[in-house]
């Protein structure tokens, strides 16, 4: 009796086992996760503009922040808060002399600290800054602003037998204006200025020479040029021919070759 109880005992352990092994092999254990190995970056706080900032703008500690940047990707001139902590302090009250945009690291190199005066600051290298008269119809109606590019025309009085006529002529393309009266790009609204002011002009030393004898002449004009047609490589300022002028009763030509 106990031998017919022991093999019982023994059929039941042999199939509680291969139906182990048969629920196994029809659910594998799931496979183990991968393992992500993360690389760790680098990083630092680059000196940044908050906003935009104009030509000739001054800069405050407002206008700048700390923005965190892969140090491996910071630019070679970029103002690191790890070297310079108390950047923010040194740098405000320097004038911009280029735009800089929102969010663009700051470059020391692009910035202005001088004594000399602000227009000076701001003037490039090899060029002259000129004041003109304009008025109300002579200025694009007072919608020329600092920063714009025009075109300078004059336009003088001929005597002829027929009576008194009067010509026009483009003498300079493409200047940039620095300043409507005393207001520059970085101190402008954005809306147009008052007419009847004095227009500050950037020129070569040649250019400027012709608008002085161009201003004893007749009457000087601004026209406002399109933002497309205003690149710093388009057409330079001065343009063919040239203006003449009388001086102790002789004639002479002042010469506007590009």
């Amino acid at each position: 009796m106990k031998i017919a109880r022991f093999a019982i005992l023994g059929i039941s352990l042999a199939a509680g086992v291969l139906v182990a092994r048969m629920v196994m092999s029809n659910n594998p254990e799931p496979p183990s996760a991968p393992v992500v190995v993360t690389e760790t970056v680098e990083k630092d706080d680059v000196l940044t503009v908050a906003k935009d900032i104009a030509l000739g703008e001054q800069l405050s500690a407002a206008d700048l922040s700390w923005t965190s940047w892969p140090k491996e990707l910071a630019p070679a001139t970029a103002v690191l808060r790890s070297q310079r902590p108390d950047a923010i302090t040194e740098i405000a009250g320097r004038i911009a002399k280029a735009p800089v945009y929102q969010g663009e690291p700051v470059r020391e190199e692009r910035l202005i600290s001088s004594d000399r005066g602000f227009m000076s600051t701001i003037l490039p290298k090899g060029k002259r800054a000129i004041a003109v008269s304009v008025e109300a119809l002579t200025a694009a109606g007072g919608f020329i602003l600092p920063g714009d590019k025009v075109d300078v025309i004059l336009t003088r009085q001929s005597s002829a037998r027929s009576g008194n006529t009067f010509t026009s002529e483009t003498i300079l393309q493409n200047v940039r204006v620095l300043a409507i009266d005393t207001t520059t790009a970085g101190e402008r609204d954005e809306k147009a200025l008052p007419p009847g002011q004095t227009a500050t002009l950037e020129l070569e030393p040649a250019e400027a020479e012709v608008v002085a004898q161009a201003s004893q002449l007749g009457t000087i004009a601004l026209v406002l040029r399109s933002a497309q047609d205003s690149a710093d490589d388009a057409d330079p300022g001065l343009v063919g021919g040239g203006v003449n002028f009388v001086k102790f009763g002789v004639a002479s030509q002042a010469r506007t070759q590009r």
